[in-house]
């Protein structure tokens, strides 16, 4: 099956995340299918990741950059640098946990033709507990919604977003939508892609057999939520038009009312607090007056982050002409120079 499916191509985009991104090429390197490449794109690591991974894996591709050009240019980079049709992004702070993880996946492309691109399941791994799996859906509005359930799904799914976390996908996809959507330095440049793509007509599916487990990371900052608010008003402007923006408040007021997103946000707290594994396992802890003024301030901020989005709505409508920006070709705007060539034992 190696010799015979075409050459596919690993893209790991990493910013300061040397462990993780040791222990997830560990993993990658431990998969039975063997026929692919690996290409590290370090985003002006300071940690020393570059070269530790050139001197652990020196079959690696790695490109460095001087600074952090974001992830929307760093991955477009990555995919004109690669030498396969079929492109697997990864983070990489992701790591496969099932030897036949990636088998799987090219299995699925072999059994059906009519497949362009696959996601897997993002296990949640809290301080080394697998605690659920998170499982992304697109509101009508735009919204993004993650969510934890213990069970998942025995059976592919049709999809229109599918994160880079896990996703595996045609080259030809991604070029004729002419790659990532640089204005997304981070947030939702997977979600604007995999969203153009599968508004083109490209078939796009998840399937449980092919997990990888993501490291749980969730920020308070302000600007985070922010940036990740603004960029929805971006994403809604650029793909559904000005229509989905006037509903946008009072969806959002459903969304913050509502008693499974209040859930959500509690659970997310927990995680942070080492506390929720104890309440999934059925262990009883008190919760004090700290943890809910905790999560009231948690709530607080990513109410203000949407509140406070909305400013870009005219700011977007003045700056861009949408239609036109649906029809630029950003892997034509990558610049080679940008990059430095480590390793010297591969072909670059």
């Amino acid at each position: 099956m190696n010799e015979n499916f075409p050459l596919l191509s690993i893209i790991i985009i990493s910013l300061n995340r040397k462990k993780d991104l040791l222990n997830c090429l560990k993993s990658i390197f431990s998969q039975i299918y063997k026929h692919y490449e690996v290409l590290l794109i370090d985003n002006g690591s300071s940690d020393g990741s570059a070269e530790a991974v050139e001197e652990k894996f020196p079959e690696v591709r790695i490109f460095k950059t001087n600074k952090n050009l974001g992830t929307s240019y760093t991955r477009n980079a990555g995919v004109n640098f690669s030498k396969g049709d079929l492109i697997w992004f990864l983070d990489s702070d992701v790591y496969l946990e099932d030897i036949y993880t990636l088998k799987n996946l090219i299995q699925l492309f072999i059994d059906d033709q009519e497949i362009d691109g696959i996601g897997g399941e993002a296990k949640i791994n809290n301080n080394g507990k697998i605690i659920g799996t998170k499982k992304l859906k697109l509101y009508a509005n735009g919204l993004t919604k993650g969510y934890f359930y213990e069970n998942a799904e025995n059976k592919k799914i049709s999809v229109k977003i599918i994160p880079t976390c896990n996703l595996l996908i045609k080259k030809e996809a991604i070029k004729e939508v002419g790659g990532f959507d640089h204005f997304y330095f981070f947030y939702l440049e997977d979600m604007d892609l995999t969203y153009r793509i599968s508004q083109r007509g490209y078939k796009l599916i998840v399937y449980h057999k092919c997990p990888v487990v993501h490291h749980f990371s969730e920020s308070l900052r302000f600007s985070n939520h922010f940036k990740s608010k603004r960029n929805r008003i971006y994403f809604l402007l650029k793909n559904q038009g000005l229509i989905s923006i006037i509903f946008l408040p009072f969806n959002d007021l459903l969304y913050l009312v509502n008693l499974d997103n209040l859930k959500r946000i509690y659970k997310k707290f927990f995680q942070r607090q080492r506390i929720y594994k104890h309440l999934v396992t059925e262990n009883k802890k008190k919760i004090t007056i700290k943890n809910v003024f905790d999560t009231f301030k948690t709530t607080s901020i990513i109410t203000l982050s949407i509140l406070t989005s909305y400013i870009y709505i005219p700011i977007f409508l003045f700056k861009y002409n949408f239609k036109l920006r649906k029809k630029i070709n950003f892997l034509n705007l990558i610049k080679q120079e940008n990059f430095i060539f480590l390793n010297k034992k591969v072909t670059k």
